[in-house]
This record gives C-alpha cells, sequence and structure tokens, in this order.
C-alpha cells in the first residue's frame, strides 16, 4: 500500500474519531493485511502456474513418447513391407530372366530350323531348275 493510501487512511480514520496512535496501528494493520494478502496471491498464481506447466511438460513428454513408439512402429512395418517387396520383385525378375533365357534358346533353335528349311527349299529349287534345264536342251 503506498504511503499516500497510508496517510488518507489515517486522516479518515482520525475523522471518524480514532486519536492519531490507534489510526497508525489500525493502518498498519491494513497495510500489513494488504502486503499479505498481494504476496499470498503472487505465491499462488506462481505456484499454480508451476503446476500447469508441470502437467503440461508431462502431456508433452508422454505425447512425445506415443509419437515415437507410433513412428518406430510405422518404421518397422514399413521396412517389413519393403522387404518383402523386395523379396518378391527379386523372385520375379530372377523368374523372368529365366523365362528370357528359355526364350532366347526357343528362338534360336526356330531360327536354325527355319535357316534349314530355306537352305532345303533353295537346294530344291536349284535341283529341279537344273532338272528343267537338262530335259530341255
Amino acid at each position: 500500500m503506498p504511503i499516500t493510501s497510508e496517510l488518507d487512511n489515517l486522516k479518515k480514520l482520525e475523522a471518524v474519531g480514532f486519536n492519531h496512535k490507534q489510526a497508525e496501528t489500525l493502518a498498519d494493520v491494513i497495510e500489513k493485511s494488504h502486503v499479505e494478502s498481494q504476496e499470498s496471491l503472487k505465491e499462488f498464481i506462481h505456484n499454480e502456474n508451476t503446476n500447469l506447466e508441470n502437467k503440461l511438460s508431462n502431456k508433452i513428454n508422454g505425447l512425445d513418447s506415443k509419437l515415437s513408439s507410433k513412428i518406430n512402429g510405422l518404421d518397422s512395418k514399413l521396412s517389413s513391407k519393403i522387404n518383402g517387396l523386395d523379396s518378391k520383385l527379386s523372385s520375379k525378375i530372377n523368374g523372368l530372366d529365366k523365362e528370357i533365357s528359355s526364350l532366347r534358346v526357343e528362338i534360336s533353335r526356330e531360327l536354325k530350323d527355319l535357316l534349314i528349311k530355306i537352305f532345303g527349299i533353295i537346294v530344291g529349287t536349284v535341283g529341279i531348275a537344273v532338272a528343267i534345264i537338262k530335259l530341255f536342251p
């Protein structure tokens, strides 16, 4: 309580009939009560802020740990899915490689067969041509 308030209180108390000593004592009591109530209000607000801060910190830590565990769980699931897809893809690629190799062998064999047929057709045609030339000189 400021000095001017205390002096105003002294004047008011003396005006209602208190002597100076009584008014001063009563103003002192009022001032001490006012100061103590302010201090206890400050402490109360400080304590409440501290409690709220601790609760908020605990909640944030809890959410952080939950989020971390969820992320780790998703990471492990994603890793296992990727590994599964990788192994499936590898087996498919190996299967395709084997099919391509077998197709190459089959195409090569078919080309050789076609070459032999073409050679046979040429030999047969030349043979027929020679026979015709010999028959009709």
